[in-house]
């Protein structure tokens, strides 16, 4: 059975990449159907159930469970009037046991989705690879507010602020949002034809759907003041440290003397990646205590000596979470960097993603995170040194679309990190 451990919240982003579709399902699925037969005293799935009660403690174990369960089955699958739709059962049991166990970032996936789900942790992915804005009734298309770097959309000529009208001749005010994204998203090697319209113009751009890396961290100089360093962290995956590492060398090496970071609707990612963040700013100590559940530490991860020593800050709101608030916390407990925005999320603990016999994953809620120094902020949050509402005007707006000259909270960040000015 393998594993991955994920620190990602179950938060909706008005950002979306368009390649990232998501679903899932779990293992238990053979286990419920093997269960059918235990009225026959099928041999081979009492033993799968006892082997794995055996592996609980004893108080823990829960055989009537899956007696009782299987039972019902047996007696629907055998005398119920109507047909059974047993994706739908499987999907619906699995998630009900999540839900009444009360783990809020617990998700069962199909096997359909499991692909996407490590897809996603990995930092690689299938499509176009372009960040859209959400569409709401009356909007004519979905307009593109990034587009990655080295993705097939790149490549065919796609820019940032063209807007999306039809999706191989359907127009996008038919298909909807959902429709659109799906239409757009298909197997490496296939061609999509897209309509956009651009500075007033419409034109047809045909795109090879393919294989990329997500681009998880954006960087530009402060528009204000190109001595400002801004680096924009979408998420945390396995792709994130290297873009972020060359993000921050490159603006070093440009003569910027502070750098902003900004996590603002960030909801976490892989700890890995995180603590290779950390690590190449941090000085030597401790960067996270893992605990668990009876609060014994498990695991302490620590930084080298090497360290990036400008001055930082950090911009944050609502929707930072998970790994966005560890990075957030560790950077403030070593001084390194003063906080902007708005209280953070508030998740503390960490998931692993079990992949299972039936091709499906389970992601269950294993363990707590603790940031260097500072308390667990699960359920509380990060409050910000300097809080900071965004400026009204700008809240129906994405990041991506907020300029430097008028996003009050970065201009807050700017005044903390250059006082003089």
């Amino acid at each position: 059975m393998q594993r991955k451990v994920n620190l990602t919240t179950l938060i909706v982003s008005l950002v979306v990449a368009i390649i990232v579709t998501f679903t899932v399902t779990f293992t238990v699925v053979q286990t419920v159907n093997s269960l059918i037969d235990l009225k026959e005293k099928n041999e081979s799935a009492t033993s799968a159930v006892e082997s794995w009660q055996a592996e609980l403690e004893e108080e823990k174990r829960n055989p009537e469970l899956f007696e009782a369960l299987a039972m019902v089955d047996y007696f629907y699958q055998s005398r119920f009037v109507s047909d059974i739709n047993k994706e739908a059962l499987i999907y619906n049991l699995m998630n009900a046991y999540i839900a009444c166990v009360g783990d809020r970032y617990g998700v069962y996936y199909p096997p359909e989705q499991v692909e996407s789900l490590m897809g996603e942790l990995d930092g690689k992915n299938v499509g176009i690879g372009v960040y859209v804005k959400g569409y709401k009734d009356g909007d004519t298309g979905i307009k593109i507010l990034e587009v990655m770097q080295d993705s097939p959309a790149q490549m065919a000529g796609v820019k940032k602020g063209d807007i999306i009208t039809h999706v191989d001749g359907e127009a996008v005010t038919s298909l909807g949002y959902e429709g659109t994204i799906a239409k757009i998203a298909g197997e490496p090697g296939t061609n999509v034809t897209i309509k956009i319209t651009r500075d007033g113009k419409t034109q047809e751009i045909k795109i090879e759907r393919n294989e990329f890396k997500a681009q998880s961290v954006f960087y530009r100089r402060y528009a204000l003041d190109s001595t400002v360093g801004i680096v924009r962290i979408i998420e945390f995956n396995n792709e994130t440290p290297s873009q972020f590492k060359g993000a921050v060398n490159k603006l070093l090496a440009d003569g910027c003397t502070s750098l902003v970071f900004d996590v603002r609707s960030n909801p976490g990612g892989t700890l890995a990646s995180c603590l290779e963040i950390l690590d190449f700013l941090l000085p030597a100590g401790e960067i996270v205590k893992i605990t668990d559940p009876d609060g014994t530490i498990v695991d302490t991860h620590y930084s080298d000596k090497n360290e990036i020593n400008v001055p930082m800050a950090v911009l944050t709101d609502g929707a930072t979470a998970s790994a966005g608030e560890l990075f957030t916390c560790a950077l403030r407990d070593y001084n390194k960097a003063v906080v902007v925005g708005t209280k953070t999320y508030g998740k503390g603990c960490m998931q692993e993603v079990f992949t299972l016999p039936n091709g499906g994953a389970l992601r269950i809620t294993t363990q707590m995170y603790n940031p260097p120094k500072s308390d667990n902020y699960d359920g509380v949050g990060i409050t910000p040194d300097k809080v900071v509402e965004l400026d009204g005007s700008l809240k129906e707006l994405n990041y991506f679309e907020i300029t430097d000259a008028v996003d009050n909270q970065l201009g807050v960040a700017y005044e903390a990190l250059n006082p003089q000015q």
